[in-house]
Order: C-alpha cells, then structure tokens, then sequence
C-alpha cells in the first residue's frame, strides 16, 4: 500500500462518538480497552521495527472515539425543559438570515437566547431552526415570540421551532459592510437574465433567496445544487487562483500560502459565519497547502485530522448532513480520483478524464448521504456536472472582481457582469433541460433499507477502486478492476430501462395540476376517486390524455373550455375519443356552440359545489362578449377549496386581456386568492394590475419552452417578484402539482412528459 489509511480510523471513531453520543458506561469501558490495547503496544516485540501491529487502526479508532466523548461530557448542556414538542415564549435572534419564502415568510438557523419557565426567564443558548411566517424587518435582531417547538433528531440545530405570534423586536442588527455589499452586488444584476440573477449570488456566496421554487427543484433534479452553496470547491477555486495570481509576480511559496489562507478567512468573513462557511474554509484551505507545499501525499491525513478536530470543537457536526457531504467529497477526490484517471485516461483525453474522475468519485462517496435526504437520485447528475465545470472558474474568477468592483466602479462592474453572467444563464437552462429529461430524478428504496444498500454500493465501489490502486500484486489488481466493471455494467443495466419505461407514482393528495402541454393551457382539479375536472385541454397532440393518464384521471365530471383559440380547445377531439368519461360540456356566453356539440353557457354569477371544491363563474359579461375578440370571450372562474386550515381560492384568468379584465373586475371586484393562472400566459396584454389586486401566493404560467411570443413577459415576472408571488412555470417545472398543506400551498414538479 502506498497511502498512510490510519488518518481514517482517528475519523472514523470521532464521527461515531459525535453521532451517537456515547453513555458514560460505554466511555469507560472504550477506555479500559484502550489501555489494553496501548500496554500490548508497549510490550517487547519480536517483528521487524518498521511494522505496525494489527491493532493500531483500533488503537487510533478508541483514541477518536475517547477524544470526542471526553471533550462532550465537559461541555455545559443547556437544553429546553419538557415534552419533545412544546409551546413556549422565547427571546430568539437570527443567526443566517435564510432565503424568505416571500415577503411575510423568513426561515433560517437561529437561537433562544433566553425562554419563560415557572414565571421567570431562564437564560439559556438553544439552537434551533425558526419559520416566522409574519412580517419580520431585514435588519431584526433579537426578538420576542410564542414559539411552537417539536425536538429534531440530528443535526446542528436541537429543535424545530415556528412562531406562533407576531414577533416584538427587541433589538436592532447594524447592517456589516458584507451585507452592504451583497446588496449592491445584487442590485447590479437587475439587467441580467432571470436565471443568471438568481444563481450568481449563490454560486459566489451561498446566497439562494433570489431562486424561485421551479429553478431550485432543477438545480435539485439535475444534481446541480451544490453549486449554489459554499462548499471545499468553492474555497478551493478561489484558493487556487489566488495562488496562480501570487505565482505570476513570483511570490514565494511560504507568502503565499499565508497570503492564500488571509484571503480564505476574508471571503469566509464576507460569506458569513455559518458552520457550513467555516468548514468549507477549512477543507478548501487545507486541500491548497497542501498542494502548495509539496505534501499532496499527506492530504488524506490532514483531511483526517481537521475533521476531526472539527467534531471535538462542536459534537452536533456529527449527524449535520452538510458536514458529512463536505468530508466525503473531499475524502472521494483525494482516495478515488486517482484511480478513476488512471482507468479512464484509456478512453477519453487527459483533462476529460481528471474532470469526470473527480466528479464520480466526489459522488461515489456522498451517495448514501444523498439517498438519506432525498430517497431519490439523479441519473443525469454526472453528465450536468461535467458539462457546467469549465463554466465555473471563469464565474468564480469573474464574479468575485464584479462584486469587489460594484462599489467603486458601478458602470464597468454592470458590463462586465455579463461575462460570468451568461455562464450562470447556461447552468440554470441546463439544469431546466436536464430536469425535464425522462427519469431526472428516480425513485431509491426509502428508508433504512434504501440507506444501506447505498452504503454497500458505495463501500464496493470506492474499496474496489482503492484495491485495484494501491495493491501491488497484479492478479488483486485484476480482479479488483474486472468485478468493479461488472458491477457498474450491473447498475448502468438496471437503471437504464427503468428509466425509459419506468413512471413514478404520483402521490394522491394534490389538488391542482397545470400539465405541461406546451404553449397551451390545460388545468385539472382533483376531486378524489379518480375523478377530476379539466379547464382548457391544450392544443392538438400536446399531451393531454398522458397528463390525465399520469394522474390517475378517468372521470372528468365537468370540462370548462374558457375559449375557441386552438391553444386552449384544440385537443378537445382526442378527449372526446379517449377512454375518459365525461360529464358536463361547460363554455363561455361568447362560445360558439356550434364549435362543441352539447356544451352549455355558464353565466356570471353561477355558483356550483362538489364535496370540498367549489366555483363561482366570473365573467365574461354576454353584453360585452357578443362583440369581442376571442382572448377576451374567456371564462374567467373563482375556484374555492375547503381544507383544514381555511378555504383556498384558485382565480383562472384564461386569455382574458388587460383591458376587458380591468372593466370585469369593476363589475366583480374580486379579494385576494393564494392561487392565479396567469392570463395569456403571461404575456404583457395579459396585465400586470390583476396580479396585484389578486394578490396570490402562487402565479401559474402555462407556456411552451422556447415559444417565439416570448410568454411569460418581465413585466409579469416582475410583478409576481414585487408582491412576493412564487411563479410556476411548464417552461422550466414541466407538469405541475399544487398539494394544500397546513402550511399553505406547496408546488412540485412531474417534470416535461415523455410524448
């Protein structure tokens, strides 16, 4: 073996005493077998003086595991009195301000600072991960709430913790000069395209409140979301130019590092204190000294070492999730990466082969934490990877000089935002396009079973990948590299047909669907019992009856058919030769009857109920639309949906334009609604006054990628964007599923359909 594993060990026992927080009995009796194990160490020994006794890895695996438990049993606990889940009153502070999921939304890691027990204030620092769904100032430091608390399982935070009551700031957090920045730097982005503006500031920063929940869900299918939180590559990239930057004016290597490591600890600053932050700092800047200094071989065991000193300083790290995604892709790259070149320099070029070594390997190792948080993988993760990494460095090298030049040199720092912003531009296209390839994301078995058998594959891989390497009998090497091959030709043979044929089951507990029928319309409101109703069916072959046949959908008890135009009434002929039943024909007063046999006019005002889902009709007026042109002939319907926590009001627009729908809605003045089909797709004639009177919580756009009316307009998205709205869109999610939760609307995405 060339390579020095013992590091592993001293890990491996400290990650395991930080996970399961070792009782005091359990201590004690590592540690009498630790001193066995030391005193047969120091025996006299008849082997040669350079051999190490089979018990050494133990013997460092008990020194972790003593380490870590010693050091927590020191530490002061200071935890919440009580049951697992609790109300309490709390003064609380944000510690990262995390992304709002809207105006009135804030979410992020936070900390009691001191809560209200037996009448009096119990002074006590508990981490926690707090939901304020009230409107909470930017600059907000500590306040006062209600909090509802249920315990948390693992990870860096004890407790979940939403407020229950608006919170009364105490205090006031002065905005740093980092956030002052950060601000400027993301005004500056107004003039980039949509994606570009919201994947820069997290690409450069960890900053991801400007993703919409249809860019981040592809960034998640296609495996790409890595990239937008900082992370050992992040540090690394900039490690590695800094030091290229140093080596041009020929500074010596000891400054240089020195230097390197200022610079690291200076964007850890600007980028935040978060425990994520740090760590990232710490392996990104132990990989480039490394390097820098000549000890590439020792990499392993100072990975090793400052993982573990990590848990030792802060236990929690242990079962965080985040953590353990650090320290394995950078344990992958270091022990894999080498062997994977070696064996893939035999079929692609050298730059290839190093590229795709270091993305399988940081995968490899990361697989069963991936499975653990997701229950799913992503097939098409490895090619996404490959084909975005060249575009990295120059977003990273550029977007760092745009970012400290937005302060003193505005006009220049605008111009040149577009060279690293058309390459964050291509990686959310590309992260769209992956997300709607067949079998983006496929299904793992859940659970603990599905966690284990992640853990073998991966364990198989990496070991047979480390055998064939450092092995120096030939025959070992063989056999290694060919049962590697059978296993991977097995799983590319498993995965490759169920993705073609395979469909995962949707879930039945939606309630609104947009299926994506391209530039067309065609919604569908879920009854229950396979039964449903259709508003618009889209144009000819779109995919209407997949949609419906992907759903679960057999019986459409009504099918509203808000206008002529072919994008909304041109399948309504393959509907009617489906195998779907059908129930009532529902059309417009300026619907042309003679266009849909047995349809009937639904007039302004009628009201309809059917178990928990109601509609009212809303327009148009047949005064106005005897005359009009077709867009403005839509039925505009309020749906109205009973759930458990209040009714939800689902407004459809249809095509209806901005000056017909501003005369409807001084006629029906209409309240606010969580939901809004955005008209005419969101073109501009559709108006942007509708979205601010209807308020929603979500705006829905049905639109064909890449269509030439270039729908949704900016003028829309901006609006949805002023008043907090989150946009959906069949462009970039595919088919869509709105699901009524107790914390309100929640959208996921089918992904496009295979036609």
């Amino acid at each position: 073996m060339n390579t020095d594993f013992r590091g592993l060990w001293l890990l491996a026992g400290a990650w395991t005493a930080a996970y399961f927080s070792l009782p005091a009995w359990l201590l004690w009796l590592l540690s009498a077998l630790l001193a066995f194990l030391l005193f047969l160490l120091m025996r006299p020994r008849h082997d040669r003086a350079y051999a190490a006794p089979w018990f050494t890895g133990p013997i460092i695996l008990l020194l972790g595991m003593v380490a870590v438990s010693s050091l927590s049993f020191t530490d002061p606990q200071c935890q919440l009195p009580g049951a697992p889940e609790q109300q309490r009153r709390a003064v609380v502070r944000f510690e990262d301000r995390a992304s709002a999921q809207g105006q009135e939304s804030t979410a992020g890691r936070a900390e009691i600072q001191r809560y209200w027990d037996d009448g009096q204030w119990v002074a006590c620092q508990v981490p926690v991960y707090l939901s304020v769904d009230f409107g909470l100032p930017a600059n907000a430091g500590q306040f006062e709430a209600i909090l509802d608390l249920d315990a948390a399982d693992a990870g860096s935070f004890d407790w979940w913790a939403q407020a229950a009551s608006e919170p009364q700031v105490s205090s006031w957090a002065e905005p740093t000069a980092a956030d002052l920045l950060k601000e400027r730097f993301t005004l500056s982005l107004s003039d980039l395209p949509g994606n570009a503006q919201a994947l820069l500031p997290g690409m450069l920063y960890g900053d991801r409140s400007g993703q919409d929940e249809a860019l981040g869900q592809a960034m998640r299918s296609s495996g790409l979301s890595h990239l937008t939180a900082v992370s050992g590559s992040n540090i690394a990239l900039i490690g590695a130019i800094v030091l290229v930057l140093f080596r041009l004016f020929s500074v010596p290597r000891a400054p240089s590092a020195i230097l390197m490591i200022g610079v690291v600890g200076l964007f850890a600053w600007f980028a935040g204190p978060d425990p994520s932050v740090l760590r990232a700092s710490l392996m990104g800047s132990i990989a480039a000294v490394s390097v820098l200094l000549g000890r590439g071989q020792g990499s392993l065991g100072i990975l090793c070492l400052s993982g573990t000193a990590l848990l030792a300083i802060d236990r929690s790290l242990g079962a965080e999730p985040a953590f353990a995604l650090s320290v394995l892709a950078t344990l992958g790259i270091i022990m894999l990466s080498p062997a994977l070149t070696e064996i893939l320099l035999h079929i692609m070029p050298a730059w290839l082969a190093q590229l795709t070594a270091i993305c399988c390997a940081a995968q490899f190792t990361c697989l069963p934490v991936v499975i653990a948080l997701n229950s799913d993988f992503s097939l098409y993760s490895l090619p996404a990877n490959l084909l975005v990494a060249p575009l990295l460095p120059l977003i990273t090298a550029l977007g760092m000089i745009c970012l400290l030049l937005c302060t003193p040199w505005p006009g220049f720092e605008s111009v040149l935002l577009w060279v690293p912003g058309l390459p964050a531009e291509a990686i959310g296209k590309v992260a769209h396009a992956v997300a709607g390839l067949p079998g983006a994301a496929r299904p793992w078995p859940e659970g603990l079973p599905g966690i284990l058998l992640a853990v073998m594959l991966s364990l198989a891989l990496c070991s047979l990948l480390v055998l064939g390497r450092e092995t120096e009998r030939l025959r070992v090497r063989q056999v290694s590299i060919g049962v590697l091959s059978a296993i991977m030709v097995f799983a590319v043979a498993l995965i490759v047909p169920a993705t073609l044929f395979y469909r995962e089951d949707v879930a039945t507990d939606w309630s609104i669907a947009m299926c994506d029928v391209g530039q067309g319309d065609a919604f569908v409101i879920n009854l229950g019992d396979a039964e449903g109703w259709l508003i618009d069916t889209g144009p000819p072959d779109s995919g209407l009856l997949l949609c419906l046949e992907r759903l679960g959908i057999t019986t459409l008890g009504k099918v509203f058919i808000t206008h002529t135009h072919s994008d909304h009434f041109g399948a309504i002929r393959e509907l009617e030769e489906s195998k779907v039943r059908i129930g009532d024909r529902l059309v417009s007063t300026g619907f042309d009857l003679e266009l849909w046999p047995g349809a009937r006019v639904l007039e302004p005002g009628t009201r309809q109920t059917a178990g928990e889902v109601s509609f009212e009709v809303v327009g148009p007026e047949a005064r106005y639309a005897q005359y009009a042109e077709p867009n403005d002939t839509s039925l505009v319907i309020r749906f109205s949906f009973s759930t458990q926590s209040g009714a939800v009001d689902f407004f459809a627009a249809g095509d209806m334009e901005t000056e017909a729908m501003d005369r409807l809605l001084r006629l029906h003045p209409q309240g606010q609604a969580a939901i809004l089909k955005a008209s005419h797709h969101g073109a501009r004639n559709g108006g942007t006054d509708i979205i601010e009177q209807i308020h929603p919580q979500i705006l829905l756009v049905s639109a064909g990628k890449d269509n030439s009316y270039g729908h949704p307009h900016p003028e829309t998205l901006d609006m949805a964007k002023r008043i907090g709205s989150t946009v959906l869109r069949t462009d970039q999610s595919g088919t869509v599923l709105l699901t009524f939760t107790g914390q309100g609307v929640r959208g996921t995405s089918l992904g496009t359909p295979v036609r």
